[in-house]
């Protein structure tokens, strides 16, 4: 659907004066021939002269963001489509991030593409359509946000306890202002309120909004700030969900409480404010307590102090009755008693330290002398001697006894060779047989008239086995 605004240039139609030259009928001699560039050339003035303010509904579709930040999409409806181009300087106007499948309400011109001779429409501003993409842009921004950490409960100001002065930032023809102003001088006729006064809704309300926080920042005398407005449906309350709107609260020195529509409504003004009011009559009522009560509290706690000083005097007045009943206010000498008592106690104490530091100075210098004595150069050198007599006869001990002990252990080395030498064995009787160089052990491989060898202690004999004897 297309809806046209009044041309911004009076539309030009194509005739014999403006273009080239008419186009001849193919019959007729020198026809006027036009170029590819230069026929795309004239229609794209046609069509921007025509259409160079236009408000086109859709349904996007192939958006997508290039490199260069510039971002090209499709609207179309159930029969046709237009290939659109949203430049990247328009891109911060747009309230919410275009995505495939929404519904919104363009506002661009006419153009046409020269490299591809397509027809497509310059978007200067994307507006969503229904409750729907209301909601989707305000998660958005909400989601931005608290990514940023605008929400944060720790970066929220506490609001002043008893406030003198308060700015209100709201229409100054509204039900808003009205109330605030009633519930205001009900509880605290003292309290003074300054409005700045602002736009609530409509094109520009975002703008006037955050403009009349930051110049109640500039004054001294605010203590507090009210935002808001009356009830109304999501698009009368959209100028609370502007970015423009949060970042003001946010930066704000003053404290904030934001009080927008009724208790069900819910702006990001509300979660970036230092509080929030379900409706501007209970942002008042949250911001100037009732004098009557302030009264009250400040007239108990008087009495409290009065009551705690009373009691504070009785108590010291009797201690210093009871104090002035002692003795020694009756007997001033007796005060310097302890004094001279503890004096004569530092004096026995010092006398005894004395004595002890000169008892040690000289144990001290006893054990130098002794210590000079000891260290004489003759005795040391008579020590020397003897330790040198007694070296030498430690050394020709230890070599008598090792050369003891070296023999010992030859003659059990030896003593332990013999024992197991084989002919030793043999010196006693015994005799070894073997056949084809194998000793033998039995009568197993050995038959009669076989050669064997037997070796004695000295000798031996080559013989022939004549019978073969077994044991029983």
């Amino acid at each position: 659907m297309i809806r046209k605004r009044q041309s911004r240039k009076s539309q030009t139609p194509l005739t014999a004066e403006n273009s080239a030259e008419t186009v001849s009928h193919p019959t007729i001699k020198n026809p006027q021939v036009y170029s590819v560039s230069g026929l795309t050339r004239d229609i794209r003035a046609i069509m921007e002269a025509a259409f160079d303010s236009v408000w086109v509904e859709g349904e996007i579709s192939n958006f997508r963001t290039v490199a260069s930040g510039h971002s090209y999409f499709v609207l179309k409806d159930d029969k046709s489509q237009i290939r659109c181009v949203l430049f990247k300087g328009y891109r911060a106007g747009i309230k919410f991030q275009p995505e495939d499948g929404d519904q919104v309400l363009m506002f661009g011109r006419i153009s046409v593409y020269d490299a591809r001779g397509e027809y497509q429409i310059v978007a200067e501003s994307l507006e969503p359509r229904g409750l729907g993409a209301l909601q989707k842009a305000f998660e958005q921004l909400k989601e931005k946000l608290d990514k940023e950490g605008l929400f944060d409960e720790e970066k929220k100001k506490p609001l002043p306890e008893f406030p003198w002065k308060v700015g209100v930032v709201t229409s100054s023809t509204g039900a808003a202002v009205r109330d605030i102003l009633n519930v205001i001088r009900r509880r605290n006729p003292k309290v003074s309120v300054l409005l700045c006064p602002a736009k609530v809704q409509g094109e520009g309300a975002a703008e006037e909004i955050a403009r009349g926080i930051e110049a109640l920042n500039q004054r001294k005398d605010i203590e507090v700030i009210i935002v808001g407005r009356g009830g109304g449906s999501p698009e009368d309350l959209w100028a609370f969900n502007e970015e423009v709107v949060a970042r003001a609260i946010f930066a704000s020195h003053i404290p904030v409480v934001s009080a927008v529509g009724h208790e069900i409504d819910f702006t990001i003004a509300d979660f970036v404010a230092d509080l929030r009011a379900p409706t501007p009559s209970a942002a008042a009522e949250l911001t100037v307590p009732l004098l009557q009560d302030t009264v009250r509290e400040i007239r108990s706690l008087n009495e409290a102090l009065v009551t705690t000083l009373q009691n504070k005097l009785e108590y010291y007045s009797d201690l210093l009755k009871r104090l002035m009943d002692r003795r020694f206010f009756h007997q001033p000498k007796e005060i310097f008693n302890p004094q001279i008592q503890r004096l004569d106690d530092l004096h026995v104490r010092l006398l005894r330290g004395l004595e002890q530091s000169l008892v040690s100075h000289q144990q001290r210098l006893q054990d130098k002398i002794h210590r000079l004595f000891q260290a004489s150069p003759e005795k040391h050198i008579q020590h020397m001697k003897e330790n040198r007599m007694m070296l030498e006869k430690r050394m020709l001990h230890i070599i008598q006894s090792q050369a003891r002990f070296n023999k010992e252990r030859f003659e059990g080395i030896l003593k332990n060779l013999n024992a197991v030498n084989p002919l030793a064995i043999l010196e006693r009787g015994y005799s070894i047989c073997s056949k084809d160089e194998e000793s033998l052990k039995n009568t197993e491989g050995v038959n009669p008239g076989d050669k064997v060898k037997i070796r004695l202690s000295r000798g031996g004999l080559d013989c022939t086995v004549k019978k073969i004897i077994e044991e029983n």
